[in-house]
């Protein structure tokens, strides 16, 4: 071979070398390269900024569990006043709706109307700044002899204020204990009570939903003795005729009757509701408590400390028409039988009396 091939074929072998060379060089500096141009980068996923979380719905908590959470307060005192103010003439009466005048149930006291200007007996409101307080006491001979009655005391009435058809109502009270003769009440009342021509709704005419707190030795229609280790409950319609309490379900004439609550546990003649007690039979009296009614057309629910206790589940007998509550203390009479007059002046408190409604 001369000496020309010789050089092309030494020139050819070199270059099928180099080729092979660089092709590995490239290989394997593609194979430790973490930057790959051909592929895209991985990147961090994109998180979109949320919304900001809404506003939470807080739940009053002092709505028991089954009520409807939606419900929204349509009206409140929560009775933060001064000491020697009077109650707001704005949210309450001071009196009931048939007046001072007419006795109920052979009561002894005489509610003072002091938002009206009443001076025949002494004023039985007064408030701590952070509670009402209403006291009942005895009156002095002058005081008889201008009302009639031997002891005077307070009732608020939210007759033009708080009526109300569908909604929770509750009431924060403390009353005095060892007190004779004494009767509490947190109540619903007919709108239309004091009307000449009530007739009522779906038929039903002067309804009543009672919390009554008692203690005594009994009336003279209605037994006792009464002590304020339970409270009472009761439900009247039909201008009184009809009634349910823990004496049973009356109908109108005493014609036996039934009914159910709302669990099932039937109401008769010999099984009414309640009366509400305490673990290991506590007294109600010297301690707070709430008492609350959940009313609606198809039932109503009495409640303490936020647990149902009683009920009337029958829509045939619920009133379907507006109620609106009264607190007062009311001595002697028919249920508590007679006061001791050891015992008196007697004070009753309430923190707060608050009405939930549904949305409008």
């Amino acid at each position: 071979m001369n000496m020309k091939k010789k050089l092309l074929v030494s020139s050819m072998l070199m270059g099928f070398i180099l080729v092979i060379f660089s092709n590995c060089a490239e290989d394997s500096n593609n194979k430790f390269n973490t930057n790959k141009p051909d592929e895209e980068e991985e990147q961090e996923p994109l998180v979109d900024n949320p919304d900001p979380d809404p506003d939470p719905v807080v739940v009053d908590a002092r709505l028991p569990a089954d009520v409807d959470s939606t419900y929204t307060i349509t009206f409140e005192d929560n009775f933060n006043q001064a000491a020697g103010t009077l109650p707001d003439a704005n949210k309450w009466q001071s009196k009931l709706p048939w007046g001072p005048a007419v006795i109920i149930n052979k009561e002894r006291q005489y509610y003072t109307d002091v938002l009206n200007g009443d001076t025949n007996a002494p004023n039985p409101f007064n408030f701590d700044g952070e509670h009402l307080i209403i006291t009942a006491g005895l009156n002095s001979a002058e005081q008889v002899t201008a009302t009639g009655q031997d002891y005077y005391s307070g009732v608020l009435s939210g007759a033009q204020s708080t009526p109300y058809r569908d909604g929770y109502i509750e009431a924060k009270i403390w009353f005095e204990p060892d007190v004779a003769g004494f009767w509490g009440a947190f109540w619903l009342l007919h709108r239309y009570y004091d009307y000449s021509n009530d007739t009522g709704a779906n038929g039903i005419s002067r309804t009543e939903i009672d919390w009554e707190f008692v203690r005594g030795p009994g009336g003279e229609f209605l037994g006792g003795p009464y002590a304020t280790d339970r409270a009472t409950m009761a439900y009247h319609y039909n201008d009184g005729q009809w009634s349910i309490s823990r004496s049973g379900y009356r109908g109108k004439d005493n014609v036996p009757v039934s009914s159910v609550q709302c669990d099932g546990t039937v109401l008769n003649q010999s099984k009414g509701i309640g009366p509400a007690t305490l673990p290991d039979g506590a007294d109600f009296a010297g301690a707070w408590h709430r008492y609350g009614v959940w009313k609606t057309d198809n039932f109503v629910k009495w409640y303490l400390d936020g647990v149902m206790v009683a009920s009337v589940c029958d829509p045939a007998i619920v009133s379907q028409i507006d109620m609106y509550p009264i607190i007062n203390m009311a001595i002697g009479g028919n249920y508590p039988g007679p006061p001791d007059a050891a015992d008196y002046p007697t004070s009753m408190l309430v923190d707060y009396v608050c009405l939930w409604q549904p949305k409008s």
